[in-house]
């Protein structure tokens, strides 16, 4: 899993910040932004794109980047 390293350790450091001087933000570490934003995100994901429901479950990712698909109506 790969992600963008600038947002990466923008988060770790707001974390490292937040759990040392402001108790009242409830992080006390890199998964207490994490896991909330990437849930926020997949919810709207499933709204838009699978009636609301959650996606079927994926034991295993296939390696790499999917190639692209053209967009319906596109050339």
């Amino acid at each position: 899993m790969n992600f963008d390293s600038d947002v990466l350790e923008r988060a770790r450091a707001a974390a490292t910040y937040l759990a040392a001087y402001e108790p009242v933000a409830g992080v006390r570490s890199l998964a207490d932004i994490v896991n909330p934003a990437v849930a926020e995100y997949v919810e709207e994901l499933e709204r838009r794109y699978n009636g609301g429901e959650a996606f079927r479950p994926v034991f295993r990712m296939p390696p790499g980047r999917p190639s692209r698909r053209p967009l319906v109506g596109e050339v």
